[in-house]
C-alpha cells in the first residue's frame, strides 16, 4: 500500500494505527486550517475522528493528494462534527475535486458522514477541497484516504466521470460495518437485513472464487433470502433528479444442494437484467446501468423451475458526477497567481482551481466563465500586501487589478 495515503486531519503528528498502517498529519498536503479536537463527550471509537481540520479564513481549502500512478482512485472523506466549538451547530458546505463538485457536505451532532468516490485522476495528483458556501458555516474534514484501484475492477464505469457511492450494504449482516482490513480496497459495507427477509450464513468461510471487484468474502458468506418462494424487493431512494446509476449485485450458493435448484430473473427498474444461478462458494457479481429519477427498484423473481427462494449478499450502487471539467483555468493564469502567491506570505494558502467550480472562485478573484476560465479581477485590498507586485503580464484577460 505504498501510494495508499491517509491522513488523519487535525492529529499533530504521523503514527502508526493498530494494524500497521501510518497514518499522516496534515502538513504534506495542505498549508491552511487549525486542528481541533472533539468534545470529550463527542469521542468516537474510530481513532481518527476525534480530530478535525477547521478552515475559518478562506472560501476555499484544497488538500493536493499524489496520484503517482495513471490509473482510477478510491477516495473517500469523513466528516465528525463532535462538538468541537462548544457551539451545536454542525455546518454545511462543498466538498469538491479537480474543480469539479463532489458534494454538499451535511454534518450532525449524532454521527459521522462519509462520501466515496472512485475517480480517473488527470495528472500526477488530484485536489480535495472544502469550500465555504454558509457565512459562519465553516468547513472541517476529519479523515481523507486514497488508494489506486486495478484496471480491472468495475469495469463497466466509464472513465471519463467520477463515480460516487448511494449505497453498499452487507446483507444478512447485523452487527458491524465491515472495511479494511477486510476489504482489502477501503470500501465501507453497512450491515442490512431488509423487513421480511430471512438472514443466513453459508456453511463456508471462505470463497474459491470471487467476483473482479473482490468484495470481501466476510460480506458474502451472509446474505438474505426471500420467505418460501417470494420476490424479493429492494428499493433506493434518490432525488428526484434524472441521474445515471451502476448497480452491482453479488451473489453465491451458500449450501451444497444436489437435490435443489435456485434461480431468479433480476430485474432493476422493471427492467430484465438477467437470470442468475448462484454457484456454491463462488461469488458471481451481475451489473446494470441505467436512468434513475426518484427510486431505484430491484426485484429479484424465482424462476418457474426454482426449488429455492432467492437470495442476495452484497450490492452496491454509484451514481455518476455531473460532466467533469474538461478545461481547467488557464495556464497564463495559473502561472501568472503563482507568482503572486510565491511573492506575499498571506497568499501562502491558496491552491485548487481558482475559478473552478464556478459558485467557489478564490475569494480575491473575479473570472469569465470562458472555457476555459480566464482570472479577470485581483482584489489585494485587505491582505495588508507589502512591496513589489510581481510580474503578471501573462494573465492577459485580466480588467481590474
Amino acid at each position: 500500500t505504498w501510494d495508499w495515503v491517509r491522513i488523519d486531519c487535525g492529529s499533530d503528528t504521523s503514527y502508526k494505527d493498530s494494524n500497521g498502517d501510518t497514518w499522516d498529519s496534515d502538513d504534506d498536503y495542505i498549508k491552511t486550517g487549525d486542528n481541533k479536537q472533539v468534545a470529550s463527550t463527542s469521542s468516537s471509537d474510530i481513532e481518527q475522528l476525534n480530530t478535525l481540520r477547521v478552515f475559518s479564513e478562506q472560501n476555499k481549502n484544497c488538500y493536493t493528494i499524489p496520484t503517482p500512478t495513471s490509473t482510477r482512485y478510491f477516495m473517500r472523506a469523513m466528516f465528525w462534527y463532535g462538538n468541537y466549538d462548544g457551539h451545536s451547530k454542525p455546518p454545511t458546505f462543498d466538498l469538491e475535486f479537480d474543480g469539479n463538485k463532489w458534494a454538499t457536505v451535511v454534518t450532525n451532532t449524532t454521527s459521522f458522514t462519509y462520501y466515496e468516490m472512485i475517480y480517473a485522476t488527470k495528472g500526477d495528483s488530484i485536489s480535495i477541497c472544502l469550500a465555504r458556501t454558509r457565512d459562519q458555516e465553516f468547513p472541517f474534514i476529519s479523515r481523507l484516504e486514497s488508494l489506486p484501484l486495478p484496471d480491472d475492477m468495475y469495469p463497466q464505469m466509464r472513465r471519463d466521470m467520477a463515480w460516487f457511492i448511494s449505497y453498499r450494504y452487507n446483507y444478512g449482516a447485523d452487527d458491524r460495518i465491515l472495511g479494511y482490513p477486510d476489504d482489502q480496497y477501503n470500501r465501507i459495507w453497512e450491515p442490512q437485513i431488509p423487513p421480511g427477509l430471512d438472514s443466513l450464513t453459508a456453511n463456508f468461510t471462505s470463497l474459491d472464487e470471487t467476483s473482479v471487484n473482490v468484495p470481501p468474502d466476510s460480506a458474502i458468506i451472509k446474505a438474505v433470502e426471500a420467505s418460501a418462494m417470494d420476490t424479493i424487493n429492494l428499493s433506493f431512494g434518490f432525488d428526484n433528479v434524472s441521474h445515471l446509476d451502476h448497480v452491482e449485485m453479488y451473489f453465491t450458493e451458500p449450501f451444497l444442494e444436489t437435490s435443489e435448484t435456485r434461480s431468479f430473473n433480476v430485474t432493476v427498474n422493471r427492467s430484465f437484467v438477467n437470470t442468475t444461478i448462484p454457484e456454491y462458494q463462488i461469488c458471481t457479481s451481475v451489473w446494470a446501468n441505467l436512468q434513475s429519477v426518484g427510486t431505484l427498484d430491484i426485484q429479484l423473481v424465482p424462476t418457474e423451475d426454482s426449488t429455492l427462494a432467492p437470495i442476495i449478499s452484497a450490492i452496491e450502487v454509484y451514481t455518476v458526477s455531473q460532466p467533469l471539467v474538461i478545461a481547467t483555468t488557464s495556464q497564463n493564469d495559473l502561472d501568472g497567481l503563482e507568482e503572486f502567491i510565491d511573492t506575499f506570505d498571506q497568499l501562502k494558502g491558496w491552491s485548487g482551481d481558482p475559478c473552478l467550480p464556478n459558485d467557489t472562485i478564490w475569494q480575491w478573484l473575479n473570472c469569465s466563465t470562458n472555457q476555459p476560465p480566464r482570472v479577470t479581477s485581483i482584489y489585494l485590498s485587505g491582505f495588508g500586501l507589502q512591496g513589489y507586485l510581481p510580474k503578471f503580464s501573462q494573465m492577459d484577460a485580466l480588467e481590474v487589478m
